[in-house]
């Protein structure tokens, strides 16, 4: 079975609970700012969308711990979920469940993916700089899953946090293969004309 915790979240989770932290990486204001962007997910959209993590899974799959949870949702749903890296272990584990009808919402793998042009958990974790990486992977999956929901429901979250790094970073991509590509295309011109 899962720590003590969990029935304590449990009953938690069907008031609404956004976030439950039973493996205690998150901060505070973290949790208030994604209790905050799901209450108004929920309210713009009608999608429920809550994070949990675990601190241990104890030879369970995430599948049945998340079991539980899902049994006391209505759909449209997206459930986060965070195993963090033990001591010892190798890595943590990261997934996202959804109901049937939340599927088509968002882009489970884009949010996934290792790649930081598109992913926005991985990409954090893996980096391995600061202690805070479970704060800001989770604080950017869940505004990025956040903002896709409401995108595709063609509504704006006020709390929403915004893309601007990624606008950022591919603003300089494309500023950087932009010169490249005129380098390559003077030099070719300079070459043909002699």
């Amino acid at each position: 079975m899962l720590k003590s915790g969990f029935l304590a979240a449990l009953c938690s989770f069907g008031l609404n609970a956004a976030t439950i932290d039973n493996a205690g990486v998150l901060s505070e204001p973290i949790k208030s700012k994604l209790n905050e962007m799901g209450a108004e997910l929920k309210e713009t959209t009608g999608v429920t969308l809550d994070l949990i993590t675990f601190s241990n899974l104890n030879a369970a799959s995430i599948d049945e711990a998340i079991k539980p949870f899902k049994s006391n949702l209505k759909p449209p749903y997206v459930i986060l979920v965070l195993v963090p890296k033990e001591a010892g272990a190798t890595t943590g584990k990261v997934d996202i469940y959804t109901s049937n009808d939340a599927n088509s919402l968002f882009d489970k793998e884009a949010v996934l993916s290792p790649y930081p042009e598109s992913g926005s958990i991985l990409p954090i974790l893996v980096s391995n700089k600061g202690k805070d990486i479970y704060n800001a992977a989770m604080l950017n999956g869940y505004a990025d899953i956040a903002d896709r929901i409401a995108d595709s429901k063609g509504v704006v979250l006020k709390s929403s946090i915004g893309n601007s790094n990624r606008n950022t970073i591919n603003i300089f991509r494309y500023l950087i293969y932009g010169s490249i590509i005129l380098v390559i295309v003077v030099f070719a011109i300079r070459k043909i004309k002699r």
